[in-house]
């Protein structure tokens, strides 16, 4: 629903929908759910131009996915954070990147070629 809802503009019930996923998610133990909805926040504060709000999101996402053992995830949201981070950019796209070598489906290929063209920028 928060994907939707930021997809039609409607970032404060994005923010809400995201919440709520997350709360239930902990409820649930389903911390990768509950990550997932952080990097939905994290992606809506990106859209509302708030980047301390999307960074501290993508950060916390991508710290339990590492956790959890999840480098899809972690990479995914990794990749977020160093747009939202320029100075930790290189420390977070060299991982990310890393961390998709094991990925050989055509999402990872392309964000590995992203990634990569941003490493390689001046």
């Amino acid at each position: 629903m928060g994907d939707a809802q930021r997809e039609a503009g409607r970032h404060a019930d994005a923010l809400a929908s995201y919440q709520r996923a997350a709360t239930l998610h902990r409820r649930l133990g389903n911390r990768s759910r509950e990550a997932m909805a952080w990097h939905g926040a994290g992606q809506t504060y990106r859209a509302m131009d708030r980047v301390a709000e999307a960074a501290g999101f993508f950060r916390q996402a991508a710290m339990t996915h590492r956790d959890l053992g999840d480098g899809w995830h972690e990479a995914v949201s990794l990749a977020a954070l160093a747009d939202m981070a320029p100075t930790e950019a290189v420390t977070h796209l060299t991982r990310a990147d890393g961390l998709l070598a094991g990925f050989p489906d055509p999402r990872a290929v392309a964000l590995r070629e992203v990634i990569g063209a941003r490493l390689r920028r001046p």
